[in-house]
């Protein structure tokens, strides 16, 4: 009788165990599960810390923020599609600082920035042109020309600048001319000499679909978000280890066989009429882990807060405006130091009889439509 009760004692720790929906440390095989969707109200998602909105010039026009990165006073950010260019504003004001315009092949030239890196060891600026196949080196000061890096092979998908700014990772698709044994993940110098290889391609990596800035800082980890993959990797010793494996509910990537077609337009046709997760950009700090996706044309939003284990997972234009501020959520596009994420708000996206909150409405009422955005600094609650 009491071997019976034990193993019924041990069975429900299990299933106990088993059931709790809270995210497990990297001790636990770095399993998140951010539930099933649901309509959250954003009080109990966000706590604002301050509403910067960013100067509209002539010059400092943005037209989208593709990336952004605070570093210090300043505010880097990339308008890849509208503009081609890179934005300094201050962090204090928001008051434009300076422009690093595209349109030029030259040296020191790009046409447009795919993405960009802040390497803090030389306080440098890289920017990968992947329509030229450059990576080219700045002065993060005055954005002078310092050099041109010599990629590996031509397009990369991202880049990373491994800390002692003399080897790179770049991020590659599959190619029908297998050029790195089928790897994805390569390691170069400066001359573009591959050092290593990793990361052998499922066959989803021949479709070119997700985040330009596949690679991300955490504190001193360098991470890696494949694209229609539910791991995130953390770079270590010339290989990928899984960091976290993410998990919504119902929802999920395409399976393998949808990749399975010769015809690219026919995988995303088919991607695109069902119910499959593509985009994911992910932004994580030491306290939280945010994850922006597409299902068809829809985005969601999916949030963890490392330091109490509060998750949510939403339809972004099903979040209930109950703080005021003009009914929309401002989705994040970066983060700031270790506590903060940075999200947006548009002014011609906002509800101005909707605005409640006093700093907002003020900041808004002397704004037009056309304006650059509002940057909302925040916290998880």
């Amino acid at each position: 009788m009491k071997i019976k009760v034990c193993y019924l004692a041990s069975l429900l720790l299990l299933l106990l165990a088993c059931t709790e929906n809270r995210p497990l440390g990297k001790e636990d095989n770095t399993n998140v599960y951010f539930g099933k969707l649901s309509d959250v109200k954003i009080s109990d998602c966000i706590q604002i810390t301050h509403f910067l909105p960013l100067e509209t010039t002539d010059a400092s026009l943005v037209g989208a923020i593709d990336q952004l990165e605070v570093v210090g006073d300043r505010i880097v950010l990339s308008d890849s599609h509208t503009t081609n260019s890179i934005f300094v504003f201050s962090a204090q004001n928001g008051k434009f600082l300076s422009r690093l315009s595209g349109g030029g092949n030259g040296p020191g030239e790009f046409l447009s920035p795919h993405s960009f890196w802040v390497e803090y060891s030389d306080s440098s600026l890289y920017v990968l042109d992947r329509m030229l196949s450059k990576l080219i080196k700045y002065r993060l000061s005055d954005f002078s020309y310092m050099e041109e890096i010599k990629v590996p092979a031509i397009s990369p998908l991202a880049f990373a600048v491994l800390p002692d700014s003399r080897q790179f990772l770049y991020y590659y698709p599959l190619r029908s001319k297998d050029l790195f044994s089928g790897n994805q993940v390569v390691k170069a110098d400066k001359q573009g000499n591959v050092l290593s290889t990793c990361y052998q391609a499922p066959p989803s990596g021949k479709i070119l679909h997700g985040n330009p800035a596949a690679f991300y800082k955490c504190e001193h980890d360098l991470c890696l978000t494949p694209y229609f993959s539910n791991n995130i990797y953390e770079w270590k010793e010339d290989s990928l280890l899984v960091r976290y494996h993410l998990g919504w509910g119902n929802s999920r990537f395409p399976e393998e066989e949808v990749f399975k077609k010769e015809d690219s337009s026919e995988i995303m046709k088919k991607i695109l009429s069902e119910n499959y997760i593509r985009f994911l950009f992910v932004y994580e700090n030491t306290s939280y882990l945010a994850a922006k996706y597409y299902i068809k044309k829809e985005l969601y939003l999916s949030a963890w807060n490392k330091k109490n284990n509060h998750l949510f997972n939403t339809k972004a234009d099903k979040v209930i405006d109950d703080l005021g501020i003009g009914d929309s959520f401002p989705l994040p596009v970066g983060i700031s130091g270790t506590d903060e994420l940075v999200g947006t708000l548009q002014p011609q996206g906002m509800n101005q009889s909707m605005i409640k909150n006093k700093d907002l409405l003020s900041i808004f009422s002397s704004m037009d439509e056309e304006d650059n955005p509002i940057l909302v600094f925040y916290t998880l609650k």
